[in-house]
C-alpha cells in the first residue's frame, strides 16, 4: 500500500497541497489573537484570510479525482494493449482508489480545522473588540 502511495505523483500533490493548506490553518489559529484592521468587518476580514487555506482543502478531493481517472485511464490502456490481464487492470483500480480515498481522508479533516479554527478566531476577535469597547 505505501508503494502505491510512494509511486504515485498524484499522491505527493495531494501531501503537498495538504500539508500547505494544514500549515495555513494552524498560523491561522496561532494568529488569531494578532490585531487585524479595523476598518473591516470581522466577517470580512476572517473570510480573507481563511480563503487560501478553504481553497486548499477543498482541492483535495478534486485532486484524489484526478487520481481516480488517471487509474481507471491506466487500467483501460492496460486492457488494450495487452488484453484482459488482471495484474495490470487490478494496478490502475488499485491506484484510482487510493487516490479517492486519500483525496477525502486529507480533506474531510481540514474541513473540520478550518470550521474549529474560523469560531476560535471569530471568539478571539469578538472578545477583543469587547476589551476596546470598554
Amino acid at each position: 500500500m505505501l508503494e502505491l502511495v510512494v509511486s504515485n505523483w498524484i499522491c505527493w500533490l495531494m501531501v503537498g497541497v495538504a500539508w500547505f493548506a494544514y500549515l495555513n490553518i494552524f498560523t491561522l489559529y496561532v494568529n488569531r489573537h494578532a490585531p487585524r484592521d479595523e476598518q473591516k468587518d470581522i466577517d470580512t476580514s476572517l473570510a480573507e484570510q481563511q480563503m487560501l487555506p478553504g481553497i486548499l482543502v477543498n482541492a483535495l478531493p478534486l485532486l484524489g479525482l484526478l487520481g481516480t481517472i488517471s487509474g481507471l485511464q491506466f487500467s483501460f490502456t492496460s486492457m488494450m494493449a495487452f488484453g484482459v490481464d488482471s495484474q495490470a487492470v487490478s494496478g490502475g483500480i488499485a491506484d484510482a482508489l487510493l487516490t479517492t480515498q486519500l483525496g477525502l481522508v486529507l480533506a474531510i479533516p481540514g474541513w473540520l480545522a478550518l470550521v474549529f479554527v474560523k469560531g476560535a478566531v471569530k471568539k478571539a476577535w469578538l472578545k477583543e473588540g469587547m476589551r476596546y469597547a470598554q
